[in-house]
């Protein structure tokens, strides 16, 4: 810290973005399941460009639990917080890095959905990074967790 006029408060620090706006059905709240998992046929799913193999479900929030027990399915919430990161120059590919990250560390995990908590980007000297939390979720037919 200094007292001069103008300069700045702290060298080092990033530049916060924020959460990223709704880029391509990543947004709070966007559940993305892989499409080789066997599915309920009332779920709606959107396309993911960022994630090769995977969709966002286009259902609607409020009903998309009460769909899901009425056809005999249950979707599994996975307690614990899961973190990945990824660097890059270029935000949007930066942002497909970190979902690719999330993307196995679910799959690792024997699930085949994760419901994204929040998105943050920072900047700093041209350098993107993305950080993206979700929780892990499982949907299968039954109310016994089989994983896969």
């Amino acid at each position: 810290m200094t007292d001069v006029p103008g300069a700045l408060d702290d060298i080092g620090a990033l530049d916060d973005i924020g959460a990223l706006d709704n880029i391509d059905g990543v947004d709070d709240g966007s559940l993305h399941v892989e499409r080789s998992a066997q599915l309920p046929g009332f779920l709606r799913f959107g396309a993911d460009p960022l994630l090769k193999g995977w969709s966002v479900v286009e259902n609607v929030r409020s009903t998309f639990e009460a769909e899901t027990t009425k056809a005999g399915w249950v979707s599994f919430f996975m307690a614990g917080k899961i973190e990945k990161a990824s660097f890059g120059f270029n935000r949007q590919k930066t942002l497909g890095a970190a979902l690719r990250r999330m993307a196995r560390r679910v799959k690792s995990g024997n699930c085949n959905s994760f419901e994204i908590i929040h998105v943050t980007t920072k900047h700093f000297l041209g350098v993107f990074r993305v950080s993206v939390a979700a929780h892990a979720r499982h949907f299968q037919e039954g109310s016994v967790y089989f994983g896969r």
